[in-house]
């Protein structure tokens, strides 16, 4: 989804995220070499991130300039000449239109074909409710709606795959970074984290993950068994 067709789904009221979309990411998502789910992700997250959606436009406004600029068969210059230019002007951002009734961003809306309220949770317990999204799962993979209680969380973990999360309301802290509505986290098997929900509401966020968790600590292998139950 290019910015230009991102208008129809801006967050008017969101503040700006304080964590973005690594540039490497905004550049596969403009080429379109993203799955669905992750494309999915990025698009809600720059419904609500101005400063993204400035980054994706100076993406497109390079890629676009080396295209016409060389034959086809060197137009393959990848990530780096399209990074080399994310230092220029930045353009504005696109306006913003209003939003989703219940503040949930319009890709994700479309989607579920519904807003919040009609979403059937799963409860998975230890505070944690989940909805499982079908796009692009992948096998032993996650792409769900993860509702977390205040103060609640998930066990210490790290990661099988790489993984994304976006937070839609609320937030949570993952160590000593702290991660609110429009932020993402992304994660792979470096990342040893233990999210918690912060404790003035219900945390909701949209995790994608390409292969399970895997719990570690104390009681990890029971968090593993019971993770794999649940699945």
């Amino acid at each position: 989804m290019a910015v230009t067709d991102l208008a129809a789904h801006i967050d008017s009221t969101s503040p700006g995220p304080a964590h973005h979309i690594p540039a490497e990411l905004l550049v596969d998502y403009a080429a379109g070499t993203l799955d669905e789910a992750w494309s999915l992700a990025v698009a809600c997250h720059l419904t609500l991130c101005p400063h993204c959606r400035r980054e994706l436009k100076t993406i497109e406004a390079a890629a676009g300039q080396m295209v016409e600029a060389v034959t086809p068969s060197a137009a393959a210059t990848g990530f780096a000449a399209v990074a080399d230019r994310l230092g220029a002007q930045e353009p504005a951002p696109s306006p913003a239109p209003a939003v989703a009734s219940d503040g949930l961003p319009r890709p994700l809306h479309r989607y579920l074909g519904h807003g919040l309220s009609g979403i059937r949770w799963r409860w998975s317990g230890m505070g944690l409710e989940t909805f499982s999204l079908s796009i692009g799962k992948k096998r032993g993979g996650m792409v769900s709606l993860l509702k977390v209680a205040p103060g609640a969380g998930l066990p210490l973990h790290t990661h099988k795959g790489d993984e994304i999360t976006l937070v839609l309301s609320g937030g949570y802290t993952a160590g000593d970074a702290a991660f609110r509505r429009g932020d993402v986290e992304i994660a792979d098997g470096a990342v040893e984290h233990r999210p918690l929900a912060m404790l003035d509401q219900p945390c909701i966020c949209l995790a994608i993950a390409d292969a399970p968790l895997r719990f570690s600590g104390t009681l990890g292998w029971f968090f593993n068994q019971w993770a794999r139950l649940s699945a």
